[in-house]
């Protein structure tokens, strides 16, 4: 295993605002993981998967890919 590489998972929520219908600003959240790939302590890399309420086969495939990915790359596998 390369020590240099380390891969972070993270729950965490994107944040925007929009114009509302009556002229006021509203924040929408969406619930998704971020991967991060750190070498020797900086962020390289980072790619953010929204996860939904009714998550499809496709959506736990994309999910399980991008972890299988990563998780090789912090192990120096191509």
């Amino acid at each position: 295993m390369n020590d240099q590489r380390k891969v972070l998972v993270r729950a965490e929520s994107r944040r925007i605002t929009v114009p509302g219908a009556d002229g006021a600003t509203e924040t929408l959240a969406y619930p998704g993981v971020t991967l991060t790939r750190v070498i020797p302590g900086t962020p390289d890399d980072e790619l953010w998967l929204p996860m939904g309420d009714q998550p499809s086969e496709v959506d736990d495939e994309v999910l399980v890919t991008a972890l299988r990915e990563a998780f090789r790359w912090g192990c120096g596998l191509p």
